[in-house]
């Protein structure tokens, strides 16, 4: 029963995160062909619950993947990531996005 749990959680989170590379591709795609870029870059701190390297390993691979965002810098502690954004830096739309992102890998690493 263990394996078939892995198993979903595995293909649903790349279901999941290919959903979100097409959507951040379809996005930077149209801003690209309109006249006017609605880009509004900035740095962002994101608190760390991913504690383990892989997982570390694994949020900060992903987010660099991601057209719009790159991770930067690690705190030595794993308390927190830094990581540049092209688009809705002062909403807190990025942070939520990367904490749902980091609850899924929670799930997967445990």
């Amino acid at each position: 029963m263990r394996v078939m749990t892995k198993t979903y959680l595995v293909i649903s989170f790349l279901v999941y995160y290919l959903l979100k590379l097409i959507q951040a591709n379809v996005y930077i795609a149209y801003d690209i062909l309109t006249p006017k870029m609605h880009t509004n870059p900035g740095f962002v701190w994101i608190p760390l619950r991913v504690k383990s390297d892989v997982g570390v390993l694994l949020l900060s691979n992903l987010l660099s993947m991601t057209p719009g965002t790159l991770t930067v810098d690690i705190r030595p502690d794993k308390s927190e990531l830094l990581v540049h954004c092209l688009y809705n830096v002062a909403d807190g739309k990025v942070v939520d996005e990367i904490e749902e992102m980091q609850d899924k890998i929670l799930k997967l690493t445990s």
